[in-house]
């Protein structure tokens, strides 16, 4: 008789323990979409506040002062490049009129493909670089007036981070 209420026991044991993790694992089923969604939301948020520093130039109209401001803005940014598309003026080449410029003056900036407003394939350098100073001195060829008007565009690479910022003359 012992011993059958001792198998009892430990059969009621066991079955308890069983009903106990099946009813762990069944809750836990049922909060991985909850905490799916919250961490996709927690990630959404965050991307949205690294890009926030950027909106003052999402799909805006800016002026050639602003392009400095952006610039200044910016040196602190590793790898991040701004693009400037000048107006086109009589006798000019492609060559001065489409700028790349590097703000915090370390690394590169990378090939871009001014008519499309894109990064071009391939791990191509562009060697069109200026600075701050090149740019606001009128008497250089790579001038940009703080008057003239321009339209800004953000560049995001492959990995969907913002990575430049794109300025076409209007």
């Amino acid at each position: 008789m012992e011993n059958i209420a001792s198998f009892l026991k430990t059969t009621i044991s066991i079955l308890i323990t069983l009903a106990i993790i099946s009813a762990g694992l069944f809750l836990w089923g049922k909060t991985q979409p909850v905490v799916e969604l919250a961490n996709n939301q927690a990630a959404a948020q965050a991307r949205e506040l690294s890009e926030q520093q950027y909106s003052a130039f999402d799909n805006q109209l800016v002026s050639g002062s602003q392009i400095l401001t952006a610039y200044r803005r910016y040196e602190s940014e590793q790898n991040f490049c701004l693009y400037v598309e000048r107006p086109y003026v009589y006798g000019q080449t492609d060559a001065n009129r489409q700028i790349s410029m590097n703000p915090s003056e370390s690394g590169y900036c990378r090939a871009f493909d001014y008519s499309g407003g894109s990064f071009k394939e391939g791990t191509e350098k562009d060697y069109n670089k200026v600075n701050d100073k090149i740019i606001s001195d009128a008497s250089s060829g790579f001038y940009i007036s703080p008057q003239s008007r321009f339209r800004a565009t953000l560049i995001k690479d492959h990995n969907e981070r913002i990575a430049a910022i794109y300025f076409r003359a209007n």
